[in-house]
């Protein structure tokens, strides 16, 4: 069990990637965060608002150690800031930004749980990870902005 490197790394990543999210919100970094994109929301128009508000929310999954980590932290954070916003239409908002979870897990070789397996087996070589997780969250992500914003428009008519 020793001598199994690519399971020690995985924890050893974990490990580090959970401690920097707990550290996070311990510094009171997610609080501020949240404050000041409620602040600056209420400025931009509903659309453009929303989709910045899912583009940033699933953007800002390279600083997270998981998926869980992520919700844990932040999907709170994101809907108060995104449901202070007079308009929003709060079940829409919610399943897309609930959506974009499930879409996270290509980006990182940490992204989920099976992500840094498939890192650490070599099967995919570093840069390749990297590049494709890069190319297929941005596919990802203009569907379900694509999807979803005439989801959430249909709520607001």
């Amino acid at each position: 069990m020793l001598a199994n490197k690519q399971a020690w790394s995985v924890l050893v990543w974990f490990a580090t990637l959970v401690a920097m999210t707990e550290g996070l919100s311990d510094v009171g970094f997610l609080s501020w965060f949240g404050s000041r994109a409620a602040t600056y929301m209420t400025r931009i128009p509903l659309i453009p608002m929303l989709i910045a508000a899912v583009g940033v929310f699933f953007i800002i999954h390279y600083l997270f150690a998981s998926i869980t980590a992520q919700t844990t932290a932040l999907l709170p954070v994101f809907l108060l800031a995104v449901l202070s916003v007079h308009g929003v239409p709060a079940r829409a908002v919610t399943l897309i930004l609930v959506y974009s979870l499930g879409l996270m897990g290509v980006l990182t070789p940490y992204a989920s749980g099976p992500a840094p397996i498939w890192y650490t087996s070599g099967y995919i070589p570093t840069k390749d990870f990297w590049r494709l997780g890069a190319i297929m969250g941005a596919l990802y992500l203009v569907v379900l902005l694509a999807v979803g914003m005439s989801f959430a428009v249909t709520f607001l008519q």
